[in-house]
C-alpha cells in the first residue's frame, strides 16, 4: 500500500543573480549615498538606518533604468514560473525605495499590502561579523498559523528561511509573507532597492496611485510572529547590546 504525500500550500520565493553587476552596483551605491543627504529617512519597516521615498525607479538615470530591466525581467519571469506561461496579462505597476542600513539598524517584521510580488536587490552587502553571523540576515516567517502549537518528530515545520545578502542578488516574494532583516554590525553601509509589484491591465496615467508619496506600502507586525524555531526579534537585540 502506497503513501501519497501531497505538498500542500507552497509559497514561493525566487532569487537569481544579476550578471556583470560591479559596474551598476557602483553607480547605485553612489546614487542612493548621493539620495540619502538630500533628505531625511521615511519611516517604515527599518528602526535606525534610512529608507528613501518610494520612487526610487521613476528616474531618468541609465543605471536606474538598468535595475528596472532586471527587475521587470525577474518579476514576469516569476509569475510565469509560478502561475504558467500565459499567466502574465496587463501591465506591471513599480514601486521602489532604497534603503541603507549602518551598525544597529534592522527592519522589524513586516509585509506588503496591496502588492502581488515584492522583492529586494542588494546594491551592497555590507561586511560580515564572523561573532554575528545573523548581522543583515533577510528571514522569512513560516506563514502557517499553528505551526508553533505543538512539536512534530523532526520539527518539519515553522522553520524560517534566511537569505544572506550578496551584491547582485535579486529576491522574489509573495507581497503577504511576513519578513525581516536581523540588527546589522557591519563597519560599511548595506545597500539595497526594495519594491512592490501589482499586475493590472491599467493605463500609464494611472501609475500615480502606485507613486503616492505619503502611503506607507509597508504593514508592521508584531515581534511575536517570530518563529519559536528562528532567532527572535527580541534575542536578536539583546545580542547587539554584548560587546563585540
Amino acid at each position: 500500500m502506497e503513501l501519497d504525500v501531497t505538498s500542500a500550500f507552497p509559497t514561493f520565493i525566487g532569487s537569481v543573480r544579476t550578471p556583470d553587476a560591479e559596474a551598476m552596483n557602483h553607480a547605485l551605491h553612489d546614487l542612493i549615498l548621493a539620495e540619502e543627504a538630500e533628505y531625511p529617512s521615511l519611516g517604515r519597516s527599518n528602526i535606525g538606518g534610512w529608507h528613501s521615498r518610494p520612487d526610487f525607479l521613476h528616474r531618468s538615470d541609465p543605471t536606474v533604468a538598468a535595475l528596472t530591466s532586471w527587475i521587470t525581467g525577474a518579476l514576469i519571469r516569476m509569475i510565469r514560473e509560478t502561475a504558467g506561461q500565459d499567466a502574465f496579462k496587463g501591465t506591471l505597476s513599480i514601486s521602489a525605495w532604497a534603503t541603507i542600513c549602518r551598525a544597529g539598524a534592522y527592519h522589524a517584521p513586516h509585509s506588503h499590502p496591496d502588492s502581488a510580488w515584492s522583492g529586494v536587490y542588494y546594491v551592497d552587502a555590507g561586511t560580515e561579523s564572523p561573532d554575528r553571523p545573523l548581522s543583515g540576515i533577510l528571514e522569512f516567517l513560516d506563514p502557517r498559523a499553528g505551526v508553533e502549537a505543538v512539536s512534530a518528530p523532526g520539527d518539519p515545520y515553522g522553520d524560517p528561511l534566511r537569505v544572506r545578502p550578496q551584491a547582485g542578488l535579486l529576491v522574489l516574494f509573495p507581497s503577504w509573507l511576513y519578513h525581516w532583516v536581523h540588527p546589522y554590525v557591519g563597519e560599511t553601509p548595506r545597500i539595497a532597492v526594495s519594491f512592490n509589484a501589482t499586475v493590472a491591465a491599467r493605463s500609464a496615467d494611472q501609475r500615480s496611485t502606485e507613486e503616492d508619496l505619503s502611503a506607507n506600502p509597508i504593514k508592521i507586525h508584531s515581534a511575536q510572529h517570530i518563529s519559536r524555531n528562528g532567532t527572535g526579534l527580541t534575542e536578536a537585540l539583546e545580542d547587539l547590546k554584548k560587546p563585540c
